[in-house]
């Protein structure tokens, strides 16, 4: 074990190809973390351009003696998550073996990135069922929203606590994320504005999680949830991404930014009196 970096070594022989192929040929694959190698192995005769990313200095400098002469084989010897992706060209693809306490960091980067269309990546079994989660469950949150307003993603094959070195006390899970051209959020940013104060309370209903985040007053957020067709009295995690749209299109139209005052056209708590509104700036 990397103790520095707590990553468990993938050692099983099958679990690694089995990871490899489900990404399947490319021309150019970025390795996030790949430790000793076990995935990169396999990945050198399956693409034309293999850059590896590893934090860990010692590990780096194994990886280069190791497969160094490979002309389409690189080791960058940084973080990840300051790491640029390289330029334009054809399509990347992610894999890794993610070390547990980056790996939500890691797929957010690789998310919020242009250039890539496939990723495959071993994560946490909890981590997993955050990612694919569906609404109505304990798991459906921020993590789900975010993933899947930008990619399709799906849970492929769990690996049992044997094939790493040392043996973590969990079960890890490799998914796939397919990223979604266009996204399925367009608006990320007032979006997520709204997602964050509805996930902000999680045990409260919309009508305060959303009054108490977003700073409005709930007789605006009634109305807005009215507009939508959402009760107040529902729960975050029984909303899905298409009603977390919905409201974000009412609360911030496409022409305010996540920072102005909401706007609720057409509906009011109190009937006649017009539209409910937060004056801006206030």
């Amino acid at each position: 074990m990397r103790s520095k970096w707590g990553q468990n070594f993938l050692v099983s022989e099958g679990v690694s190809r089995q990871i490899v192929e489900a990404l399947g040929p490319a021309p150019r694959v970025v390795e996030i973390g790949p430790g000793k190698g076990a995935l990169t192995e396999h990945l050198l005769p399956r693409t034309t351009d293999l850059t590896v990313v590893e934090l860990d200095e010692r590990l780096a400098q194994t990886l280069k003696a190791r497969w160094g002469y490979h002309p389409h084989f690189r080791v960058v010897n940084r973080d990840f998550l300051e790491w640029e992706f390289p330029p334009a060209g054809d399509p990347l693809r992610f894999i890794g073996n993610l070390p547990y306490s980056a790996a939500a960091a890691i797929v957010q980067k690789v998310l919020a990135g242009d250039g890539w269309d496939r990723a495959v990546f071993m994560v946490q079994k909890e981590v997993a069922e955050r990612m694919t989660a569906q609404p109505g469950g304990k798991d459906w949150g921020l993590l789900a929203l975010s993933v899947q307003s930008r990619a399709r993603a799906r849970k492929l094959f769990h690996v049992q606590p044997g094939a790493f070195r040392p043996a973590p006390r969990v079960v890890s899970t490799v998914i796939e994320l397919v990223r979604a051209v266009p996204p399925s959020v367009g608006r990320i940013e007032p979006f997520f504005r709204v997602a964050h104060a509805a996930f902000g309370q999680r045990r409260k209903n919309l009508l305060n999680s959303l009054s108490h985040g977003l700073g409005v007053e709930k007789g605006v957020i009634g109305a807005a949830l009215a507009a939508v067709g959402i009760a107040p009295t529902r729960r975050p995690e029984t909303v899905d991404l298409e009603g977390f749209k919905r409201l974000t299109d009412v609360l911030f139209p496409g022409d305010v930014h996540a920072e102005d005052v909401v706007i609720v056209p057409g509906v009011s708590k109190n009937t006649g009196q017009g539209d409910a509104e937060v004056p801006r700036g206030q």
